[in-house]
Order: C-alpha cells, then structure tokens, then sequence
C-alpha cells in the first residue's frame, strides 16, 4: 500500500513534542497519532514500537555528535599531532569540544530527551561511543622493560575510565541548565583539567 506523503514528518514532528512534554514514558502513541491527524496503525507502520518512533528523533542527532567528532579527529591524528606522550591522549584539541557543545546546544532539547529516557541508556551508548572513537586513535604507552604488557593494559583500562567520565562530564551542562556561552567556558575549563591530569599521569613536564 502506497504511503501518504507527509505523515512520517508529522508524526515525528509530533512525537518529538510529545515526548519534551511528557517524557518517554508517558507519551502515547495514540495521542502523537491523534495530533498529527492520523491514526495510531500508520504510527505502527512506520516505526515498530515507541521505542523505534523516538529513536527516529534522537539518532540522527546522536549520528551528528560522532560525525562532527569523528571528522575532526581523523584530520588532527593525520597530522601527526600528539605522537607520544601525553599529547596523545590530552582530547585532542579543545577547539573541538567547543564546536561539540554548539551541536548539543543547537539540539539542546533532544539531548535532554537522550538523557532523561529510557533508562539513560541512549546516553550511556553514546558516551561510550565516543570513548572507543576517541582511544582507537590512542596508542602511546610504552611495554616496561621485560614486561608482558600488563602495565599498558592497565593504563588503557583506565584512560577508557577517565575518558569515559570526560565525555560524561561534557553534557553536564544541560543538566546545569546552563546557558551556551555558560557551557562553552565550562568545556574549555573541562579539557584544561583533564589535559593537566593526564600531563602528571604520565609526568609530563
């Protein structure tokens, strides 16, 4: 059966409002039907479940989130920048991180969603994702001496620990109710604590 033209866009269009005002829980399907003036059925042809009607709104801006990440990390690791040492694991550059706060401030709203259903687990994959993006890049500590490498397997474990709350720590703001310029000098303050950090970890000068 052909599709009417149009109804997707509204229903996401609807739901997304649905669910900013009543969160993922109680937000029904019958009534973000009702409100984009079709029927719960064409919900379900669509999209398999609630669940799939909301990640049709948050993925594609989640997607943007690595994408832009991703983007700018491969152009600053081609360059050679932070071979060894604790340029190599100080989070690249801050300057990305800033434009990343924009992308979350420009899709503040959906970023909250992402925070506040489902369990937060759509946060927590996204966190995560980020994490292994940012280590694939990152291999810069040395085997000991006659070792068997347990101590580089250490340190990975915990660079993955400190990354990951680094990138926990990125979307506090929203939860702050901060505003963007608020959130801006929080991000660089953020990278300037973890580069420090990880300058003394591995006792940088």
């Amino acid at each position: 059966m052909k599709r009417i033209a149009g109804v997707s866009e509204r229903l996401l269009e609807c739901a997304r409002s649905e669910f900013l005002d009543k969160g993922f829980q109680a937000a029904s399907i019958r009534e973000i039907a009702k409100k984009a003036e079709t029927s719960a059925r064409a919900v379900y042809t669509r999209f398999p479940n609630k669940e799939g009607l909301f990640d049709a709104i948050v993925s594609p801006i989640t997607d943007g989130l690595i994408e832009l990440y991703q983007n700018y990390a491969e152009q600053f690791w081609s360059k050679g920048i932070g071979q060894d040492g604790a340029d190599a694991i100080s989070f690249d550059d801050t300057a990305i991180y800033v434009d990343m706060i924009d992308y979350i401030y420009d899709h503040k709203d959906e970023f909250l969603l992402i925070q506040t259903s489902l369990g937060g687990t759509r946060h927590t994959a996204l966190i995560e994702d980020l994490t292994d993006k940012n280590l694939s890049y990152v291999s810069i500590w040395p085997e000991p001496s006659g070792g068997a490498g347990t101590e580089k397997e250490l340190m990975m474990r915990v660079l993955h620990m400190l990354t990951n709350s680094f990138y926990a720590s990125m979307f506090e703001p929203l939860r702050h109710n901060m505003n963007r310029r608020e959130a801006r000098f929080y991000v660089e303050t953020l990278c300037a604590f973890f580069v420090a950090g990880i300058n003394r970890l591995l006792k940088k000068e």
